[in-house]
């Protein structure tokens, strides 16, 4: 069978190109470990670039493999899709819309383009000063880089004396949305939205819940949103992560990500739906139908822990997690004497719990419940 190409590594792809008895062939900027790279039909090493001119160099590595498809995983791997897509011959997305969902500078201006609400933006290379910025944009604002996932970075600012007097290069400022922010996940065939599904953020960055409770005029804003802006990037096929604030007016744009999202919403998205996304987005990918029901069965709820930085003293509790009603995984991959960075983005974390209930109340109850269980503490 031929194999498919994923840039990037993720260990729910990989188990679900097994599935589906697809060998991988992936493209990493770091040589995989013994245990992936036993798993992997082939590996080729190549820094991540947006840039097209690296990528025909390793499209032609590629071609003896004859690959079916190329999935991105991580979000440094969009535009390197694209170009490999194009020069392997491979449908996928176009190197501009993968661009303009990279580049949160570009993605904002399609975005207001087209008409769809969001946060007014000012970039670095406008050139304002901090004080011109605050006068501007207003205060609270929002401090970001513009290429990146994962809130890494991001920073409100509440105090005009934290504002910097010029931004550094790449970065860029957003008016503060006052709203309840929480994401739409959908599947995209030949240009159409084939699936989607709402997720709640109980606690950004921290505490997601799958399908967000939402009520049948949120639900069908909040989609229409999220279709705006899918049409606007031209996103036409695969899986995308669009952010969306719930605001007394009426939906507002965040971001939107043209690959499968992180902060464990993939598993989230099998417990509550019964089906693996991760299958669905190698289906996409390959010209297959989905497979993914249309509502879910159940709710899924996960939290992710970090105890900030210091040296762990405390790692407790998983054991007591496990036992709780609901519970469906939990990790705890540090211990007494282990040295935790501070966090710095949502991909970063020492563990996490992951609970499934009958009615969102019942999840958040049991993911509160299994939580509490655990303790992490630091000493700095």
């Amino acid at each position: 069978m031929r194999p498919v190409v994923t840039v990037g590594l993720r260990p729910g792809a990989l188990d679900a190109a097994e599935r589906l008895g697809r060998p991988v062939v992936a493209v990493v900027e770091k040589a995989p470990g013994p245990k992936a790279a036993a798993r992997l039909a082939d590996a080729v090493v190549t820094p991540f670039t947006p840039e097209p001119e690296p990528w025909a160099a390793v499209a032609d590595a590629l071609r003896r493999h004859d690959p079916a498809a190329v999935v991105p995983l991580p979000e440094r791997s969009v535009p390197p899709v694209a170009h490999l897509a194009g020069h392997l011959g491979l449908g996928g997305l176009a190197a501009e819309a993968a661009r303009r969902c990279s580049d949160k500078r570009a993605m904002k201006r399609a975005a207001r383009a087209a008409g769809i609400p969001c946060a007014d933006v000012v970039e670095a290379e406008d050139g304002l000063s901090g004080a011109e910025i605050v006068e501007r944009l207003g205060l609270p604002l929002v401090l970001k880089s513009a290429v990146g996932s994962g809130s890494r970075g991001t920073q409100v600012v509440r105090d005009a004396a934290e504002v910097p007097d010029t931004l550094p290069p790449g970065w860029m400022a957003e008016s503060f949305v006052d709203g309840v922010e929480m994401s739409v996940e959908s599947l995209v065939v030949d240009g159409e939205t084939v699936w989607t599904s709402p997720t709640q953020y109980l606690e950004p960055a921290w505490s997601s819940l799958v399908p967000a409770p939402l009520s049948d005029a949120d639900r069908e804003a909040v989609w229409e949103l999220a279709e705006a802006a899918r049409v606007a990037l031209g996103v036409s096929v695969g899986m995308t992560h669009c952010e969306v604030f719930l605001t007394p007016s009426g939906p507002v744009f965040g971001e939107l990500a043209a690959r499968p999202p992180g902060g464990h919403l993939m598993p989230l998205i099998r417990h509550a739906y019964g089906a693996d996304p991760w299958e669905a987005v190698f289906r996409v990918a390959l010209g297959e139908p989905h497979g993914m029901p249309a509502e879910a069965v159940q709710v899924a709820a996960v939290r992710l822990l970090h105890p900030g930085p210091g040296t762990v003293t405390v790692a407790e509790g998983a054991d007591a997690a496990r036992a709780m009603p609901g519970v469906e995984a939990v990790a705890l991959r540090v211990g007494p004497g282990d040295r935790v960075g501070p966090r710095e983005g949502t991909g970063q974390e020492v563990g996490h719990v992951l609970v499934t209930g009958a009615t969102a109340p019942e999840a958040e109850a049991r993911l509160a419940n299994a939580s509490a269980r655990l303790r992490v503490d630091v000493g700095r």
